[in-house]
Protein backbone atom coordinates (compact mmCIF):
# COMPACT_ATOMS: atom_id res chain seq x y z
CA UNK A 1 0.00 0.00 0.00
CA UNK A 2 2.99 2.33 0.39
CA UNK A 3 3.10 3.64 -3.22
CA UNK A 4 -0.61 4.46 -3.11
CA UNK A 5 -0.27 6.17 0.26
CA UNK A 6 2.66 8.24 -1.01
CA UNK A 7 0.63 9.39 -4.03
CA UNK A 8 -2.34 10.26 -1.81
CA UNK A 9 -0.08 12.23 0.52
CA UNK A 10 1.48 14.16 -2.38
CA UNK A 11 -1.60 14.89 -4.46
CA UNK A 12 -4.37 15.03 -1.82
CA UNK A 13 -3.17 15.56 1.73
CA UNK A 14 -0.33 18.03 1.09
CA UNK A 15 -2.41 20.37 -1.16
CA UNK A 16 -5.11 20.54 1.51
CA UNK A 17 -2.57 21.37 4.22
CA UNK A 18 -0.91 23.95 1.96
CA UNK A 19 -4.25 25.59 1.17
CA UNK A 20 -5.12 25.93 4.86
CA UNK A 21 -1.65 27.27 5.70
CA UNK A 22 -1.41 29.75 2.82
CA UNK A 23 -4.82 31.22 3.70
CA UNK A 24 -3.03 33.05 6.53
CA UNK A 25 -0.79 34.94 4.07
CA UNK A 26 -1.19 37.77 1.59
CA UNK A 27 0.65 37.11 -1.67
CA UNK A 28 0.27 36.67 -5.40
CA UNK A 29 1.46 33.82 -7.56
CA UNK A 30 4.32 35.97 -8.87
CA UNK A 31 5.38 37.66 -5.63
CA UNK A 32 8.75 36.53 -4.21
CA UNK A 33 7.59 36.97 -0.59
CA UNK A 34 4.53 36.21 1.50
CA UNK A 35 3.18 38.52 4.18
CA UNK A 36 1.59 36.88 7.20
CA UNK A 37 -1.83 38.45 7.84
CA UNK A 38 -3.40 35.95 10.24
CA UNK A 39 -7.18 35.89 9.98
CA UNK A 40 -7.43 39.04 7.82
CA UNK A 41 -8.35 37.05 4.73
CA UNK A 42 -11.26 35.46 6.58
CA UNK A 43 -12.34 38.87 7.92
CA UNK A 44 -12.36 40.17 4.36
CA UNK A 45 -14.65 37.31 3.40
CA UNK A 46 -17.29 38.53 5.83
CA UNK A 47 -17.44 41.90 4.07
CA UNK A 48 -17.06 40.58 0.50
CA UNK A 49 -20.38 40.90 -1.35
CA UNK A 50 -19.13 38.78 -4.27
CA UNK A 51 -18.22 35.96 -1.87
CA UNK A 52 -21.70 35.96 -0.36
CA UNK A 53 -23.27 36.13 -3.81
CA UNK A 54 -21.11 33.18 -4.90
CA UNK A 55 -22.18 31.21 -1.84
CA UNK A 56 -25.81 32.11 -2.49
CA UNK A 57 -25.47 31.00 -6.11
CA UNK A 58 -24.01 27.68 -4.95
CA UNK A 59 -27.00 27.21 -2.64
CA UNK A 60 -29.37 28.12 -5.47
CA UNK A 61 -27.69 25.59 -7.75
CA UNK A 62 -27.84 23.04 -4.93
CA UNK A 63 -31.60 23.48 -4.46
CA UNK A 64 -32.30 23.44 -8.18
CA UNK A 65 -30.09 20.42 -8.77
CA UNK A 66 -31.68 18.40 -5.96
CA UNK A 67 -35.20 19.19 -7.17
CA UNK A 68 -34.51 18.52 -10.85
CA UNK A 69 -31.86 15.80 -10.74
CA UNK A 70 -33.14 13.79 -7.78
CA UNK A 71 -36.83 14.42 -8.45
CA UNK A 72 -36.52 13.90 -12.19
CA UNK A 73 -34.08 11.02 -11.74
CA UNK A 74 -36.55 9.29 -9.42
CA UNK A 75 -39.30 9.53 -12.05
CA UNK A 76 -37.00 8.28 -14.81
CA UNK A 77 -35.80 5.39 -12.62
CA UNK A 78 -39.40 4.43 -11.82
CA UNK A 79 -40.29 4.41 -15.52
CA UNK A 80 -37.27 2.26 -16.31
CA UNK A 81 -38.06 -0.08 -13.43
CA UNK A 82 -41.75 -0.75 -13.94
CA UNK A 83 -43.04 1.55 -16.68
CA UNK A 84 -40.98 0.61 -19.73
CA UNK A 85 -41.26 -3.05 -20.68
CA UNK A 86 -39.07 -3.05 -23.79
CA UNK A 87 -35.88 -1.24 -24.70
CA UNK A 88 -34.74 -0.59 -21.14
CA UNK A 89 -31.08 -1.02 -22.05
CA UNK A 90 -31.41 1.46 -24.92
CA UNK A 91 -33.19 4.04 -22.81
CA UNK A 92 -30.68 3.60 -19.97
CA UNK A 93 -27.81 4.17 -22.40
CA UNK A 94 -29.39 7.30 -23.88
CA UNK A 95 -30.14 8.75 -20.45
CA UNK A 96 -26.63 8.06 -19.18
CA UNK A 97 -24.86 9.29 -22.34
CA UNK A 98 -24.56 12.99 -21.26
CA UNK A 99 -22.75 11.90 -18.09
CA UNK A 100 -19.94 10.52 -20.25
CA UNK A 101 -19.46 13.84 -22.05
CA UNK A 102 -16.80 16.32 -21.03
CA UNK A 103 -18.17 19.20 -18.97
CA UNK A 104 -16.33 21.59 -21.27
CA UNK A 105 -18.00 20.04 -24.32
CA UNK A 106 -21.38 20.28 -22.58
CA UNK A 107 -20.74 23.95 -21.81
CA UNK A 108 -19.80 24.74 -25.41
CA UNK A 109 -22.86 22.85 -26.67
CA UNK A 110 -25.23 24.75 -24.40
CA UNK A 111 -23.67 28.09 -25.25
CA UNK A 112 -24.80 27.39 -28.79
CA UNK A 113 -28.24 26.28 -27.57
CA UNK A 114 -28.64 29.45 -25.47
CA UNK A 115 -27.36 31.75 -28.24
CA UNK A 116 -29.84 34.66 -28.28
CA UNK A 117 -29.59 35.11 -32.04
CA UNK A 118 -30.04 31.67 -33.57
CA UNK A 119 -29.81 29.17 -30.73
CA UNK A 120 -32.24 26.29 -30.32
CA UNK A 121 -33.95 27.89 -27.31
CA UNK A 122 -34.55 31.11 -29.23
CA UNK A 123 -35.97 29.19 -32.19
CA UNK A 124 -38.34 27.30 -29.90
CA UNK A 125 -39.48 30.53 -28.23
CA UNK A 126 -40.25 32.00 -31.65
CA UNK A 127 -43.12 29.48 -31.82
CA UNK A 128 -44.52 30.62 -28.47
CA UNK A 129 -45.89 33.92 -27.11
CA UNK A 130 -42.95 34.12 -24.67
CA UNK A 131 -39.91 36.29 -25.24
CA UNK A 132 -36.34 35.47 -24.29
CA UNK A 133 -34.38 37.94 -22.13
CA UNK A 134 -32.92 40.80 -24.14
CA UNK A 135 -29.33 39.72 -23.43
CA UNK A 136 -30.10 36.00 -23.67
CA UNK A 137 -30.45 33.51 -20.86
CA UNK A 138 -26.71 33.66 -20.11
CA UNK A 139 -26.64 37.45 -20.16
CA UNK A 140 -29.59 38.16 -17.88
CA UNK A 141 -28.54 38.32 -14.19
CA UNK A 142 -31.96 37.25 -12.90
CA UNK A 143 -32.07 33.95 -14.82
CA UNK A 144 -28.46 33.03 -15.58
CA UNK A 145 -28.05 30.78 -12.51
CA UNK A 146 -31.19 28.84 -13.41
CA UNK A 147 -29.88 28.47 -16.96
CA UNK A 148 -26.74 26.87 -15.49
CA UNK A 149 -28.88 24.62 -13.27
CA UNK A 150 -30.64 23.31 -16.38
CA UNK A 151 -27.30 22.53 -18.06
CA UNK A 152 -25.92 20.71 -15.01
CA UNK A 153 -29.18 18.81 -14.53
CA UNK A 154 -29.27 17.77 -18.18
CA UNK A 155 -25.79 16.30 -17.86
CA UNK A 156 -26.14 14.52 -14.51
CA UNK A 157 -29.80 13.54 -14.18
CA UNK A 158 -28.97 10.25 -15.88
CA UNK A 159 -26.33 9.50 -13.25
CA UNK A 160 -28.87 9.94 -10.44
CA UNK A 161 -31.49 7.96 -12.36
CA UNK A 162 -29.17 4.97 -12.82
CA UNK A 163 -28.24 4.97 -9.12
CA UNK A 164 -31.91 4.96 -8.11
CA UNK A 165 -32.75 2.41 -10.80
CA UNK A 166 -30.11 0.08 -9.36
CA UNK A 167 -31.57 0.59 -5.88
CA UNK A 168 -35.05 -0.29 -7.12
CA UNK A 169 -33.77 -3.67 -8.31
CA UNK A 170 -33.08 -4.57 -4.69
CA UNK A 171 -36.79 -4.33 -3.82
CA UNK A 172 -38.44 -7.73 -3.52
CA UNK A 173 -40.79 -8.24 -6.46
CA UNK A 174 -43.19 -10.16 -4.22
CA UNK A 175 -44.07 -6.91 -2.48
CA UNK A 176 -45.40 -5.50 -5.74
CA UNK A 177 -47.30 -8.70 -6.45
CA UNK A 178 -48.95 -8.56 -3.02
CA UNK A 179 -49.84 -4.90 -3.54
CA UNK A 180 -51.37 -5.73 -6.93
CA UNK A 181 -53.50 -8.46 -5.37
CA UNK A 182 -54.74 -5.92 -2.83
CA UNK A 183 -55.84 -3.67 -5.68
CA UNK A 184 -53.04 -1.13 -5.34
CA UNK A 185 -52.18 0.96 -8.40
CA UNK A 186 -48.64 1.37 -9.73
CA UNK A 187 -48.49 4.91 -8.35
CA UNK A 188 -49.66 3.74 -4.92
CA UNK A 189 -47.13 0.91 -4.95
CA UNK A 190 -44.40 3.38 -5.91
CA UNK A 191 -45.26 5.67 -2.99
CA UNK A 192 -45.85 2.94 -0.39
CA UNK A 193 -43.22 0.38 -1.41
CA UNK A 194 -40.52 1.74 -3.71
CA UNK A 195 -39.70 5.02 -1.97
CA UNK A 196 -39.56 3.60 1.59
CA UNK A 197 -37.43 0.65 0.43
CA UNK A 198 -34.85 2.82 -1.36
CA UNK A 199 -34.79 5.74 1.07
CA UNK A 200 -31.10 5.19 1.92
CA UNK A 201 -30.15 5.09 -1.76
CA UNK A 202 -32.29 8.17 -2.36
CA UNK A 203 -30.55 10.02 0.45
CA UNK A 204 -27.12 9.00 -0.86
CA UNK A 205 -28.02 10.26 -4.35
CA UNK A 206 -29.23 13.53 -2.82
CA UNK A 207 -25.98 14.03 -0.92
CA UNK A 208 -23.91 13.29 -4.03
CA UNK A 209 -25.92 15.88 -5.93
CA UNK A 210 -25.39 18.43 -3.15
CA UNK A 211 -21.64 17.81 -3.15
CA UNK A 212 -21.57 18.27 -6.93
CA UNK A 213 -23.47 21.55 -6.59
CA UNK A 214 -20.77 22.97 -4.31
CA UNK A 215 -17.96 21.68 -6.53
CA UNK A 216 -19.43 23.08 -9.75
CA UNK A 217 -16.85 24.92 -11.83
CA UNK A 218 -16.58 23.66 -15.42
CA UNK A 219 -20.06 24.53 -16.63
CA UNK A 220 -20.05 27.98 -15.02
CA UNK A 221 -16.58 28.85 -16.33
CA UNK A 222 -17.33 27.75 -19.89
CA UNK A 223 -20.83 29.25 -20.01
CA UNK A 224 -20.40 32.61 -18.28
CA UNK A 225 -17.05 32.80 -16.42
CA UNK A 226 -19.05 34.15 -13.50
CA UNK A 227 -20.79 36.93 -15.43
CA UNK A 228 -22.64 39.02 -16.14
CA UNK A 229 -21.38 41.31 -13.35
CA UNK A 230 -20.66 38.33 -11.06
CA UNK A 231 -24.32 37.24 -11.26
CA UNK A 232 -23.34 33.61 -11.86
CA UNK A 233 -20.18 33.56 -9.79
CA UNK A 234 -19.81 30.44 -7.61
CA UNK A 235 -17.17 29.60 -5.04
CA UNK A 236 -15.11 27.54 -7.49
CA UNK A 237 -14.96 30.23 -10.17
CA UNK A 238 -14.42 32.94 -7.56
CA UNK A 239 -11.37 31.09 -6.24
CA UNK A 240 -10.00 30.94 -9.79
CA UNK A 241 -10.79 34.60 -10.50
CA UNK A 242 -9.34 35.85 -7.21
CA UNK A 243 -6.16 33.80 -7.45
CA UNK A 244 -5.31 34.01 -11.16
CA UNK A 245 -6.96 37.23 -12.38
CA UNK A 246 -6.90 39.58 -9.38
CA UNK A 247 -3.70 38.04 -8.02
CA UNK A 248 -4.79 37.61 -4.40
CA UNK A 249 -3.65 34.02 -3.96
CA UNK A 250 -3.85 34.10 -0.15
CA UNK A 251 -7.43 35.34 -0.27
CA UNK A 252 -8.27 32.68 -2.87
CA UNK A 253 -6.92 30.04 -0.47
CA UNK A 254 -9.24 31.35 2.26
CA UNK A 255 -12.23 30.97 -0.08
CA UNK A 256 -11.02 27.48 -0.97
CA UNK A 257 -10.89 26.58 2.74
CA UNK A 258 -14.55 27.56 3.12
CA UNK A 259 -15.41 25.46 0.08
CA UNK A 260 -13.36 22.60 1.54
CA UNK A 261 -15.28 22.74 4.83
CA UNK A 262 -18.64 22.69 3.06
CA UNK A 263 -17.61 19.77 0.85
CA UNK A 264 -16.12 17.94 3.84
CA UNK A 265 -19.35 18.22 5.83
CA UNK A 266 -21.39 16.87 2.93
CA UNK A 267 -18.77 14.20 2.23
CA UNK A 268 -18.88 12.93 5.81
CA UNK A 269 -22.67 12.84 5.66
CA UNK A 270 -22.50 10.87 2.40
CA UNK A 271 -20.02 8.43 3.97
CA UNK A 272 -22.33 7.78 6.90
CA UNK A 273 -25.25 7.19 4.57
CA UNK A 274 -23.16 4.82 2.45
CA UNK A 275 -22.27 2.80 5.54
CA UNK A 276 -25.93 2.71 6.52
CA UNK A 277 -26.85 1.44 3.04
CA UNK A 278 -24.13 -1.21 3.18
CA UNK A 279 -25.30 -2.46 6.58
Amino acid sequence: MSPALVLIAIFAVWPVISTIWLAFYDFSLTSPTRDYVGLDNYRDLLADEVFWRSLRNNLQILIGSVVIQVGGGLIIAALLHRGIRRGRALFSTLIFAPVMMSSVAVGVLWRLIYNPNNGLVQRLLDWTPFDAPREGFLGEPSVVVWAIVIVASWQFIGFVAIILYAGMHSVDERLYEAAKLDGSSEVRAFLDITIPMIRNVLLAATLLTMIGAFKVFDQVYVLTRGGPANASQVLGTYVFYTGFTVGRAGYANAIAVVLLILALVLGLAQLRVSRAVAS
